[in-house]
C-alpha cells in the first residue's frame, strides 16, 4: 500500500515511478506531483546552464568500447526556467548537456536532484540506450548533493538491480 500525502484539505496518492510511453513517441516519467521530461520523449530548450553543482561523475562505457568520463551536474538553466541534470562529457564538444528538466517553480531540493536522475535513468532504461554496466567508477564529491549510497541505489531501482 502507497503512502498517502497531505496537500491542504486533501489527501493524494503517489503517483507510481514507471515510465510510460507517449503516443507520439518517448517516455515520460510521473513523479508524484511533478513531471521529469527526459531527452528520451521531448528536445530540450536551448538552454545554457546557469550554476552548477556536480551531482556525481562517473565513466560511460560508449558504443565504440571506450570509458568516456562524465560529470553529472545539477542546477538552473542561465533564464531560471528549468532544473537540470546536465551531462558534461570529455569527449564532448558542446559543453554541458540537459538529460532531464523540471519547470523550477516545482523544483523542491533536495529530492528534486533524486527525482531528476531517476527520470533520466529511468528513460534511457525504457528506451534501452543504456544499461547499468555501462556507468562505472562512480563518485561523488565531499559533503556532495546526495551521498554515494543514495546514487547507488537509485542506479539500482532504474535498472532493475
Amino acid at each position: 500500500m502507497r503512502e498517502k500525502r497531505q496537500l491542504g484539505q486533501h489527501a493524494v496518492l503517489p503517483l507510481p515511478r514507471v515510465p510510460r510511453q507517449r503516443p507520439e513517441g518517448g517516455y515520460t516519467l510521473d513523479m508524484g506531483y511533478f513531471q521529469i521530461e527526459t531527452r528520451e520523449n521531448e528536445e530540450p530548450g536551448d538552454w545554457q546552464p546557469g550554476k552548477t553543482r556536480l551531482l556525481f561523475q562517473c565513466d560511460i562505457r560508449l558504443r565504440s568500447g571506450e570509458d568516456e568520463e562524465t560529470l553529472f551536474l545539477v542546477g538552473p538553466d542561465a533564464g531560471n526556467e528549468v532544473m537540470v541534470l546536465w551531462k558534461e562529457a570529455n569527449y564532448g564538444a558542446v559543453g554541458a548537456e540537459p538529460l532531464s528538466w523540471i519547470k523550477l517553480e516545482t523544483a523542491q531540493e533536495p529530492e528534486v536532484y533524486v527525482r531528476l536522475l531517476e527520470g533520466f535513468l529511468a528513460a534511457v532504461h525504457a528506451a534501452g540506450t543504456a544499461k547499468a554496466a555501462d556507468f562505472t567508477s562512480i563518485a561523488v564529491p565531499p559533503a556532495g548533493l546526495l551521498p554515494e549510497t543514495e546514487i547507488q541505489a537509485i542506479f539500482a531501482r532504474a535498472f532493475g538491480g
